[in-house]
């Protein structure tokens, strides 16, 4: 993945966490223009918020499907 692109909403969590990982490395190195630190931070933002809402859980319960399609809770 080029540190320069900014990648698809629909890539894989992983991907989507390498290249937050790329953009903070970038950020922490300082060597960027303000121009492009400003890009660097809408983009992280923006894969931080799609993150967070693939992997926000909801209440934190278990739930299991069983090959009947019906939920059976665990605590």
């Amino acid at each position: 993945m080029s540190d320069s692109s900014e990648i698809p909403a629909d890539a894989s969590i992983s991907d989507k966490t390498n290249r937050l990982e790329e953009i903070i490395a970038q950020l922490e190195d300082g060597e960027l223009s303000l121009e492009r630190a400003n890009e660097l931070h809408t983009e992280g933002t923006r894969l931080l918020a799609e993150l967070e809402k693939e992997l926000d859980i909801g209440d934190g319960e278990i739930i299991e499907w069983t090959a009947d399609e019906s939920l059976e809770s665990e605590d």
